[in-house]
């Protein structure tokens, strides 16, 4: 009798969890692929390969975006470009709510805390409504001011304002579709934001097909009809996301998110703050030095523009593994499986370095009919070539940043990558770009060269962070008790 009301109880306990936390063992199918257990999701092949399919797809449809800026203007493809470095400011300030929350919600999911995983989730949904009204409001009266700082051409100027506002102000749709995709993964749900992000990526091109080559006799709404594209897709992204989560049974819901315990918004902030710090100075640093850059010519903004977008291509998989490196790290420090995680990562940022070497090489193997394929200006092609050779130094060295630093965010380590972060982007990154580039008259390959010198000193710098295992001791919560756990949910 005894044996037999215990295997109720633990029937009762798994039937509630499976239903109030979104990881039923009954099949649900969506995408073509039936649900299964979350330790079943929990590795690496399961969760990498949607994050890469998703993220190559997002790289190619902004490939298709510079490519039809660049046949529409030059003047608009360096207009987007060094705007980009605005609008990742929102990216940032996103990622402090989603990489707060999904460090906690993961190493709670890990704990078998599914309730306190749960109540993250909400306050991190709340945080990103604060979050894209207060940056909407900053680009609406401030974006201008910020451009002007850089003394474009006066038409690239008018195209830098015309996107950087609209694309800023109406960012909301960017904020909860961030994190809500964030939250998805936490979960283990990797399809689905790549499924999401194929269909507004969808959205997208033919929003900027209608802008820039309107058919039917339609007007012709240039950059400022590619910038509505994109609010657009990011909306409609973000209400994929929220309906998916509805389907998947995970519980959330913006009412209740307005209701967040103070205490957990305050847990999300202490580690999105710091988390986002390391990329905050990585993009401020970057818009140093677009601003040496843009000191070169317009030929040369375009060229650096274009260069980065290829550079997509050859970090896609590394930024990939870093993604879900973040996600195990959290959740395998969760479960106590240090050692176990310590070796996946090692393993983890070898691949990364070198597949991205890899992509690299084959890039600039063929970098004169790419070059040609993305600008008809001879001087734009020649400095693209030149840029994509110096890549081959580069990526791999942001491969291991990429990853390692994702494996010790997860883990709660996120001070120190922003410490080290701000030094050696300014002190090494930015310094040698100035003077390779500007001083020493390398041109954009000695800026490139600057900022290969960063990434590897940095990488190298991680690397043996992570193997000193200090780390290890910064987990946020403990693993509680079995006993504890069913008697949270029978309550």
């Amino acid at each position: 009798m005894n044996s037999l009301l215990t295997v109720n109880r633990n029937l009762i306990y798994t039937t509630c969890r499976t239903n109030e936390n979104g990881y039923n063992p009954i099949p649900f199918v969506f995408g073509g692929s039936a649900m299964t257990t979350l330790n079943q999701r929990m590795n690496i092949r399961t969760i990498v390969w949607p994050i890469f399919i998703e993220h190559l797809i997002r790289m190619s449809l902004m490939t298709v975006d510079v490519f039809m800026l660049a046949r529409y203007s030059d003047d608009a493809v360096a207009a987007v470009g060094l705007t980009g470095h605005f609008i990742f400011f929102l990216v940032l300030a996103y990622m402090i709510v989603s990489s707060g929350s999904a460090i906690l919600i993961g190493q709670h999911l890990g704990a078998d805390n599914n309730k306190q995983a749960l109540d993250y989730a909400h306050s991190g949904l709340f945080l990103s409504l604060v979050a894209g009204i207060a940056v909407g409001a900053l680009f609406f009266f401030g974006a201008r001011h910020f451009i002007a700082l850089y003394d474009l051409a006066p038409q690239v100027e008018i195209f830098a304002n015309q996107y950087a506002l609209i694309v800023g102000t109406l960012s909301i749709g960017m904020s909860i579709s961030v994190v809500l995709s964030t939250t998805l993964r936490a979960y283990g749900f990797s399809r689905s934001p790549m499924l999401i992000q194929m269909a507004a990526g969808g959205v997208n091109v033919l929003g900027n097909y209608f802008a820039l080559y309107p058919p039917f006799g339609l007007p012709q709404a240039g950059v400022p009809g590619v910038a509505v594209a994109t609010v657009c897709s990011q909306l409609f992204s973000a209400s994929l996301c929220f309906w998916i989560i509805k389907r998947h049974r995970i519980g959330l819901s913006f009412r209740r998110s307005l209701r967040s315990d103070k205490s957990k918004l305050k847990d999300i902030l202490k580690l999105g703050l710091p988390n986002a710090g390391e990329g905050l100075s990585y993009n401020m640093a970057q818009m140093a030095i677009m601003f040496f850059v843009a000191q070169l010519g317009t030929a040369a903004l375009a060229a650096v523009a274009i260069a980065q977008t290829l550079s997509r291509f050859m970090f896609v998989f590394a930024m990939s593994i870093g993604n879900g490196t973040q996600i195990l790290s959290s959740y395998l420090v969760g479960q106590g499986r240090i050692q176990e995680l310590k070796s996946k990562v090692n393993r983890y940022w070898m691949v990364g370095t070198t597949v991205s070497f890899a992509m690299a090489a084959l890039i600039a193997l063929f970098r004169e009919p790419v070059a040609a394929f993305f600008s008809t200006d001879p001087d734009t092609q020649l400095l693209i070539g030149t840029l994509v050779l110096v890549s081959m130094l580069l990526e791999p060295g942001r491969a291991v940043n990429l990853i390692v630093i994702q494996g010790l965010k997860g883990s709660g380590d996120v001070v120190f990558p922003v410490k080290m972060g701000i030094a050696c982007m300014w002190g090494v990154g930015v310094l040698f770009a100035y003077l390779l580039g500007i001083h020493w008259s390398f041109g954009v390959a000695g800026v490139w060269i600057g900022v290969a010198m960063d990434e590897w000193i940095r990488g190298l710098v991680m690397i043996v962070r992570w193997q000193r295992e200090k780390w290890t001791r910064m987990k946020r919560i403990e693993k509680i008790p079995p006993a504890a756990v069913l008697a949270e949910t029978l309550d």
